[in-house]
């Protein structure tokens, strides 16, 4: 009778190591996909202001794209990109189809703006052809008041780097640049 029930035990524990086994294979699984955001977080929406020399500059970030609107030389220029998420984990340099859509992701704090066509699996803020936006605060007329703190990166050779504020009132973009530099500077 002790040797039924000790054989018992062994085919029980033999049973639930084979069951282990199957529930917790021993072959790792492979690394997720890291998508990009499929829309701008709802703190970065909205329409923002910069001045500059006599002009105010705007951009928009809206929960399925992107807009513009900058007076450069003579002239006004804009342009649009959509937000489509896309593999973060993939160079995407070379594509053809959706080379101008813009993709969205966070990194170091910073929500990072970046044209599919330049896209590397190493992308982070300060790349050449991103932009990083925060939100700050800033103080106006006493009070506490919204900013998108915006840093571009455009070409690493020559230090291109534009850092700005953007505004939701074209007034208060206007009383923090009132001389209409082409970059502040400040945090």
């Amino acid at each position: 009778m002790k040797f039924t029930n000790m054989m018992g035990a062994v085919l029980a524990s033999v049973s639930f190591g084979a069951v282990l086994a199957v529930a917790n294979p021993t072959v790792d699984a492979q690394a997720s996909t890291k998508m990009s955001l499929a829309s701008a977080p709802k703190k970065f929406q909205g329409t923002w202001y910069y001045y500059q020399n006599g002009h105010y500059n705007r951009y928009t970030i809206a929960a399925n794209k992107t807009s513009y609107r900058n007076f450069n030389g003579k002239k006004w220029v804009t342009g649009y990109s959509p937000i489509k998420a896309a593999n973060l984990n993939k160079n995407l340099t070379g594509i053809k189809t959706g080379k101008y859509n813009t993709m969205l992701f966070m990194n170091k704090g910073w929500l990072i703006d970046e044209e599919w066509v330049n896209h590397t699996k190493s992308s982070a803020l300060g790349e050449t052809g991103t932009e990083g936006y925060k939100v700050v605060n800033r103080h106006y007329k006493g009070k506490t008041i919204k900013s998108l703190y915006v840093y571009a990166m455009w070409n690493v050779g020559s230090g291109e780097v534009h850092l700005q504020h953007y505004y939701k009132t074209k007034g208060q973009a206007k009383a923090f640049n009132p001389t209409g530099a082409t970059e502040d500077f400040t945090d």
